[in-house]
């Protein structure tokens, strides 16, 4: 089918017959209503989870054969799995606004591997985006699940395209609720999350997350206390959603999000959808301020064979913000999607070129301390011709974190003649090599770096680097041709 953009005005809009009632009310991200407490919240209100409120609801893990998954359903009808965001979510985001779709389908929830109550892998090496596509195949199968329609929201949706592309026949649709695109190449337009903070809220958030006398729950709690929740929502939760949020929805794993954001950046899905004939539905909203206004369009550049549907009302979670408009569409989705004939083999989109493994190995090392094991994988990189900036940026510093200076040149070089996408890493790039040769003593050579750093526009973008004290950036570099580098 062709793409096409549905726009839905809450109040106003009549959807298969029916008019799409506006969701939630109350004061907006819009209003610019200012919310700071001099006082921290060290107490969380003690609020029960959502999911003992829902009758019906069937608990309990599942065993996909090395790891066992929380898995939670409800409803019968054609099968409904909703992959959540994060990475570092659990499948609270959903409840209890999916209960709706369990009026017309079997809706699956669950926690993927290493977040929530799913089981987690001490030592890391299974967080990874292939381990989770292919976790999620396993979960279907021990449900015995023929086909399903997969749901993903914001990291989620990324997940959920990396599953339709590999396994394809096990998809009636596919629905991308607000999604990380998944293609790091094509040029953003800068996000909009701080665009309704004042800077008083933006430092006092900051303070908050820098508060190590806090636990993860007090910072979550309190940083969206004041004024946080205006990043990704569009109406301000109450205090008792507050408290749910931080004592149930954000749960990753030791090292879970460490291994898994890395990853997912090395993955680009950029025009593997472009023969792809499965049902494909695209659900974003206007206010979502994750990204900004040219997201939804090149989404669907992606999928030209999807329909773009944009809720008016709504902020990064649309189906909390506008429920009537969102499951009126999902249902009708589902429906028409069950009905669709099977594509044919050569039209299920172009299988993934996942990272090789060197480049997971490099991901999984410390940032420092492991100068030997760096050094080793330094020559294995070399050898498989890695073309991954993410990677030898790592190895490049875990390299001079063990003062093998010429490597590291070498490592940040690699990343000038690999990178086609952002422009911050060729910067840092050329800003480490600068770096590195000012403490081989060669200071010209090192100036030469510096200079090529600033002719590459990255705007007020920086990169901190916590462990050694620096911000990098262009007032950095600028410093740094005046004096060297020294190191600390």
């Amino acid at each position: 089918m062709d793409g096409r953009i549905w726009a839905l005005v809450a109040m106003t809009l009549v959807l298969s017959g029916q008019v799409a009632l506006a969701g939630k009310a109350g004061e907006t991200v819009l209003d610019r209503q200012v919310h700071i407490e001099q006082k921290l919240v060290l107490d969380i209100p003690s609020v029960p989870s959502l999911c003992d409120g829902i009758a019906g609801l069937t608990r309990g893990k599942v065993d996909i054969g090395d790891c066992k998954l929380y898995c939670e359903q409800e409803g019968k009808g054609t099968p409904i799995v909703l992959l959540n965001g994060g990475p570092g979510c659990a499948h609270q985001v959903f409840h209890p606004a999916f209960s709706q779709a369990a009026k017309y389908a079997r809706v699956i929830y669950y926690d993927q591997r290493g977040e929530g109550q799913s089981d987690y892998d001490p030592t890391g090496e299974k967080y990874t985006v292939r381990q989770a596509v292919e976790d999620l195949d396993n979960l279907r199968k021990a449900l015995k699940i023929d086909k399903w329609v997969v749901v993903g929201h914001s990291y989620g949706g990324f997940l959920a395209q990396c599953y339709a592309l590999e396994h394809p026949a096990a998809l009636f649709g596919l629905v991308l609720v607000c999604a990380s695109p998944g293609t790091p190449n094509v040029p953003l337009d800068s996000t909009r999350q701080r665009d309704y903070m004042t800077p008083e809220e933006i430092a006092k958030v900051r303070s908050i997350f820098k508060d190590e006398k806090l636990t993860e729950e007090q910072k979550l709690y309190n940083a969206h206390f004041n004024g946080d929740w205006k990043r990704q929502d569009f109406y301000r939760p109450t205090n008792e959603d507050l408290a749910r949020m931080a004592r149930y929805e954000w749960k990753p794993g030791p090292g879970f999000r460490e291994r898994m954001c890395p990853d997912m950046e090395r993955i680009d899905l950029e025009g593997r959808f472009a023969n792809f004939d499965i049902p494909t539905l695209i659900l974003e909203a206007k206010w979502d301020l994750t990204w900004n206004t040219d997201k939804p369009g090149k989404m669907l550049k992606n999928h030209p064979g999807a329909k773009l549907v944009v809720l008016e009302r709504s902020g990064h979670s649309a189906f909390d913000d506008e429920p009537d408009a969102f499951f009126s569409t999902l249902s009708d989705f589902v429906k028409s999607a069950k009905a669709a004939p099977a594509p044919a083999p050569d039209r299920m989109g172009t299988r993934i070129e996942w990272p090789p493994a060197v480049a997971l190995k490099i991901n999984a090392m410390q940032w420092t301390g492991e100068d030997k094991r760096a050094l080793d994988l330094f020559a294995e990189a070399k050898t498989a011709q890695l073309a991954d900036a993410d990677s030898w940026i790592k190895l490049g510093i875990v390299l001079y974190d063990g003062k093998h200076y010429p490597e590291a040149l070498e490592a940040f070089g690699q990343v000038t003649s690999v990178q086609k996408g952002e422009p911050i890493y060729r910067f840092v790039a050329h800003c480490w090599q600068g770096h590195v040769l000012d403490l081989m003593e060669r200071r010209e050579d090192a100036i030469g770096e510096y200079r090529q750093a600033l002719k590459i526009d990255i705007g007020d973008q920086t990169i901190q680097h916590d462990q050694y004290g620096m911000v990098i950036g262009r007032k950095w570099v600028e410093e740094r041709l005046k004096t060297p580098f020294v190191r600390n």
